[in-house]
């Protein structure tokens, strides 16, 4: 067996080569989904979602500051990028390392060659499949999590060369400390535990050390890593039980300890976890400071844990039909619902190779082809290092099957999105988006096996061939570049129509409400910019944003109430804006005390019932409506500030209007309430009126249009390839083009109207409004019947 030196400058290089592929397609912005929330945390030092990640936050914050270069969520893209690449790094050192093994007894320079180009095919076949860049180009917690499986997975084949030394000791004890540390994170990199075990059982029964006291002392060694990485899972996962369990296989091992005179061992161990997860302590002290974003906030040891077991989300469990809530009436999941869900792995899978062939239709038969070809060599590589490298292969295999089959079988998704339709026909039986980077682990541990394939292709011909073909034969190393070239298109978020969208969406919706207004979202992708917007850009921070879907949790109704509205900076405002005149606020934004909140469960009326409002407005609630946390919360508004400051719906919230629709009038985004009864006189009516029956304010609307919106590349990109979530928000931008649209035919302004719609049907082709366009084009004028 080979004992040479890891080539560490080759490995830079690969890395260097890495980071360029990500830069040239690295998002400028801030991006759709949970990254607005996580550049948000960063830039104040805040609490995102449950469980928290404390420590990418406290890492993505201190990079923020020592990089004072661009816009501030470019730099934490650039974070992700460099995580991705030095990820990538790491994985060329393990398949260098493992080809080293494998063909040890080949002759020098061609063991060189092979094990070289087996390196470099590894670092671009994972760095450039498609969700692992798609992660590494915007600020996730997915490339950090990467990066840590991916050194860990080094430290392993490392420590298979000083196991009998010191050094072997101490780098067991640096992978503890990474999967300790990766719980503050992202639970995905704690993944990586039960492969490096499998590894480190393989690698000490197949390479037993000279003496039993050794062999001995390395199996206690082992076994203490085994429970501890069990007891860091446990309480990730917030399991009482689980934690009750691991403790006593901790203590099982420490006793082991004791008799093998391991006990320093195992003592640093319990040490390096307990350091590796203070980053959790951040939150609590961090939650009792009051943060700008302090989502659950775990000001106490009960919401702290409550934040760990991520309590506030509904509980479901590998038994249930996720597609129904958990509990009595759960009919259970089924195998037909199983196979569902391993054909959304196949399909993720699928996308892993050339996801740019075939992006707007359904895979086509060069994809097909291509992703046959990457199982293919992932399955020669396998078996290969089966055959070569048996404790490498156990650490893959288990990576493999823990991160993607075991991941399909616990997390127990919905059918994805594009998947299930004949079965489940509500849009609420399917995830809301492609959860593809939840697998993300098992695409790049597939594609560490594909460059140990195309390695092990090259041995098996290059001794068949004489001369110059010998040399050529390295040239099939450069098919690991497929990923690199097929999936730019479809990985990129630099160029193209969502590179600012989401930044500009935020823009837009913020500029649409008035001096101090409340603002009601629905969810992420509507609430998520915004944060951004007013925590890192300083856009509009006088409106108050409300997230319905949040305002279900107690933690959410009492910090809205207890949190401080900021005055109104004129040089913020939209130009439309500027002469409004703008309250001066100094009540809370609701009067629902602790008791209340607690108290409060999803009920249904009894009886009519109506919410008296300033100006003889009202809300009514007929018998039998649904009352949930968000109608509590959103009432409460209403009652505390309808005719003090300004109240507003985002078009993405129309689902909460009640029957105030004659009383708001769409400004832009926004369905805004007029307590003093709207000018009807600047007003459109008829098919221009927007959700709930509200008329359109025509010139408010166009000169936010004019003045205050800007979506980069949305109008002139070809939008088919975008997710069907950001088609969707799209959508919600091409609304008020359609209603100024229709609105300027009505008056006889051909000229505007053509472009309006024009613009409203590049964003969401309706046939009505495409119809309407044909006619004004051909000048007979027609309307459609709604935008």
């Amino acid at each position: 067996m080979t004992t040479e030196p890891p080539p560490y400058r080759a490995a830079i290089l690969a890395t260097a080569v890495v980071l360029l592929g990500y830069l040239l397609t690295l998002a400028p912005s801030v991006t759709f989904w949970d990254a607005g929330e996580f550049i948000a945390a960063a830039k104040t030092l805040g609490i995102p979602h449950p469980p928290g990640t404390p420590l990418f936050v406290l890492i993505a914050h201190t990079w923020g500051l020592l990089l004072p270069v661009g816009e501030y969520a470019w730099r934490l893209n650039l974070l992700s990028a460099l995580c991705g690449a030095a990820a990538a790094g790491c994985w060329f050192l393990v398949a260098h390392a493992t080809a080293n093994r494998m063909y040890a007894e080949v002759s020098e320079a061609p063991r060189r060659a092979i094990a070289i180009g087996t390196g470099a095919a590894a670092a671009l076949l994972t760095a450039f499949s498609f969700t692992n860049w798609q992660n590494a180009v915007e600020t996730e917690v997915y490339s950090v999590a990467m990066l840590t499986i991916a050194l860990a997975a080094w430290l392993m084949i490392r420590w298979r060369a000083q196991r009998d030394a010191t050094t072997g000791s101490r780098l067991l004890l640096v992978m503890l400390y990474l999967g300790a540390s990766a719980i503050g994170n992202h639970l995905l990199a704690s993944l990586v535990g039960p492969a490096l075990v499998a590894g480190l059982i393989a690698e000490s029964r197949l390479r037993p050390l000279a003496t039993r006291e050794a062999v001995a002392a390395e199996w206690v060694r082992i076994a203490i890593i085994a429970t501890v990485w069990a007891l860091l899972i446990a309480f990730g996962l917030g399991s009482a039980a689980l934690t009750l369990i691991a403790g006593a296989l901790v203590l099982a091992a420490a006793v082991m300890a004791v008799r093998t005179r391991q006990v320093s061992f195992a003592a640093t161990a319990l040490l390096i976890v307990v350091v590796g997860i203070t980053p959790y302590l951040f939150l609590l002290v961090r939650a009792r400071q009051g943060p700008w974003l302090n989502e659950a906030d775990p000001a106490t040891w009960d919401a702290l844990l409550g934040v760990i077991r991520r309590a506030q989300y509904p509980i479901r469990t590998p038994l249930d039909d996720p597609t129904v809530l958990h509990g009595a009436d759960n009919p259970g999941r089924t195998l037909t619902l199983l196979g569902y869900q391993l054909a959304n792995y196949v399909q993720y899978f699928d996308w892993q190779w050339a996801k740019s062939i075939g992006i707007t239709t359904a895979p086509s038969v060069g994809r097909l082809f291509i992703t046959l070809g990457a199982f293919w060599l992932g399955l020669r590589g396998a078996m290969a290092q089966r055959r070569g490298d048996r404790s490498g292969f156990w650490l893959l295999l288990t990576l493999w099957l823990v991160t993607g089959l075991g991941l399909v079988i616990y997390m127990n998704f919905k059918p994805g999105a594009t998947v299930g339709w004949d079965r489940w026909a509500s849009a609420s039986d399917h995830e809301v988006r492609e959860r593809d980077y939840f697998f993300v682990a098992s695409f790049v541990a597939w594609g560490v096996w594909a460059a140990i394939g195309l390695g092990d292709l090259v041995r098996t011909l290059m001794p068949r061939v004489r001369g110059v073909a010998r040399g050529a034969m390295l040239t099939l190393f450069a098919l690991s570049a497929v990923p690199l070239v097929l999936n730019a298109r479809a990985a990129t978020r630099r160029t193209g129509p969502e590179a600012t969208f989401a930044r500009d969406f935020a823009r837009a919706l913020l500029q649409s409400v008035p001096p101090g207004g409340v603002l009601f979202t629905w969810g992420d992708n509507d609430t998520f910019p915004l944060w951004y917007a007013q925590a890192v850009e300083g856009v509009r921070r006088d409106v108050t944003i409300v997230c319905l879907a949040l305002a279900e949790t107690p933690w959410y109704l009492r910090t809205l109430r207890d949190a401080k509205s900021e005055p109104v900076d004129r040089s913020r405002l939209a130009p439309v804006w500027r002469g409004t005149p703008a309250p001066t606020i100094t009540w809370p934004l609701h009067d629902l005390t602790d008791a209340t909140i607690h108290a409060f469960a999803p009920q249904r009326t009894d009886q009519d019932l109506t919410l008296a409002l300033p100006n003889g407005l009202a809300v009514l609630l007929p018998r039998g409506t649904a009352i949930f946390g968000k109608d509590l919360l959103l009432l409460s508004i209403l009652r505390q500030n309808a005719g003090r400051r300004p109240i507003s719906w985002s078009v993405t919230a129309a689902q909460r209007l009640y029957n105030l629709g004659p009383q708001l009038v769409q400004q832009g985004l926004a369905l805004n309430l007029l307590i003093a009864g709207p000018d009807t006189a600047g007003l459109v009516g008829g098919s221009a009126r927007g959700p709930g029956g509200a008329p359109l304010d025509l010139v408010t609307t166009q000169r936010l249009m004019a003045e205050s919106w800007s979506f980069g590349a949305l109008f002139t990109s070809d939008l088919s390839g975008l997710d069907g979530n950001i088609l969707g928000m799209a959508g919600t931008i091409a609304l008020p083009y359609a209603q100024v649209g229709v609105a300027l035919a009505a008056r006889g302004d051909t000229a505007g109207a053509i472009t309006a719609l024009e613009r409203a049907v590049r964003l969401a082709p309706q046939p009505a409004i495409q119809a309407a366009l044909a006619e004004l084009r051909r000048g007979r004028g027609a309307l459609p019947s709604g935008p």
